[in-house]
């Protein structure tokens, strides 16, 4: 089977030897609509760095772990916009992905600034088939507002159509410009300096923890020859495994680095830890703890470690973007145009906020207030009912 044209294989990584010059290149390159380096340095960046990667992996579960419902007037409008939602399942030699996949890599667009996906329909718009996601690098913004795909080798230009296409991109400040509001930008920088840091950092540690033995023989030993030279070349070979060093001492002088030459680890981490809190405060919008801290924990737990603000603005662009361009064409072409249509929409609130809430309306029904069942059932997000009292029973019974 050939690759598919949604993928992006390449072997030169925007990441090797990343200086900040080439950095402000690459933004450079996408400020003018050039998505390609810009956006395999976005997806290289979560492989190359622990902290990026553990940090993003949780920023994405919490939208892609989320637990979503389809609610609307209707009720068998909305149980079959849900059941057509979760019933797509795509095999894998489709090249196809499922909902919950879509939600996932629409996510992406944090990361990339925007992203792209087909819808593959069936039976006249009325069905799913499966969705086709793209690697952002295929795509162009040069002189269009709009991006437009060209492959891996740019010689195409397809332009993305409503319903085909899923045109999704990140919410901050830069709305209008895309490829200026992907958080691979700050991070990037980081990403460079902490590379830096870390190869003088090992650097170090190898000169001044694990320092090079050094073994000064006399002129006549230096030979290669010489089959004193050779046992000592020995000898050194078996109390060794990271190499030694034989030198003529009558020739030259060998002045070693010392404990006093300034080398401090601690300057090194310190730097290292700052830029992790950096790090987590952009991807997640507060600091965390380490990912052996964070492999345990349940959904409400992950959805705690992102800021609920900026938690609450991934979910709201994703329903958006689902309402917009998924359910609103399936739902027209099967049952026509109306503005009263389901909706799709995550359910964020954790158990504790629920029991926070549920005590409010406790507080306000013992000061003698009500609260209309319907906005019950949207802050809650689940449908609450009054329950009839025994008297009401009564009543209904006479």
């Amino acid at each position: 089977m050939a690759v598919s044209k949604n993928v992006d294989r390449y072997q030169i990584e925007q990441t090797f030897d990343l200086q900040p010059l080439k950095i402000q290149q690459i933004f450079r390159s996408a400020n003018g609509g050039t998505v390609r380096k810009q956006s395999r340095l976005a997806s290289e960046i979560t492989e190359k760095d622990p902290a990026m990667a553990q940090a993003w992996s949780v920023r994405v579960a919490a939208i892609a772990a989320c637990p979503w419902e389809v609610v609307g007037a209707n009720e068998s409008q909305a149980q079959f916009i849900e059941s057509s939602l979760r019933n797509v399942q795509p095999a894998y030699s489709d090249g196809l992905s499922s909902f919950n996949e879509l939600l996932q890599f629409l996510q992406s667009s944090v990361m990339h600034g925007f992203s792209l996906a087909q819808t593959e329909w069936e039976a006249a718009g009325t069905r799913i088939e499966g969705f086709k996601i793209f690697a952002q690098s295929l795509f162009s913004y040069v002189e269009e507002d709009l991006p437009y795909f060209v492959g891996v080798d740019g010689s195409e230009k397809v332009f993305p159509n409503y319903p085909e296409w899923i045109y999704h991109t990140a919410t901050n400040s830069r709305d209008s410009e895309p490829l200026r509001s992907g958080i691979v930008r700050p991070l990037a920088y980081l990403y460079a300096f902490r590379r830096h840091i870390q190869i003088e950092y090992l650097s170090g540690l190898e000169k001044y923890g694990l320092p090079q033995p050094f073994v000064a023989v006399e002129g006549v030993l230096y030979d290669d020859d010489n089959t004193q030279k050779q046992k000592i070349e020995e000898m050194m070979a078996s109390w060794t495994y990271n190499g030694y060093s034989l030198y003529d001492k009558d020739t030259m002088e060998i002045t070693f680095p010392t404990a006093d030459s300034g080398f401090d680890v601690n300057n090194f981490l310190s730097y290292l830890e700052w830029t992790e809190k950096q790090i987590f405060r952009i991807i997640l919008g507060q600091d965390s703890t380490s990912s052996a801290d964070n492999s345990n924990r349940s959904t409400a737990q992950v959805h705690n470690l992102v800021r609920a603000d900026m938690l609450a603005s991934d979910a709201k662009a994703v329903e958006e973007t689902v309402n917009n361009q998924i359910i609103k064409p399936l739902f027209e072409a099967t049952y026509g145009a109306s503005n009263e249509r389901p909706v799709f929409r995550f359910r964020l609130k954790g158990v504790t906020e629920v029991q926070e809430m549920a005590k409010v309306v406790e507080t306000l029904d013992k000061a003698g207030y009500e609260v209309n069942e319907d906005v019950l059932s949207e802050r809650f997000g689940f449908k609450v009912s009054k329950k009839e009292t025994q008297e009401e029973e009564t009543q209904d019974v006479n």
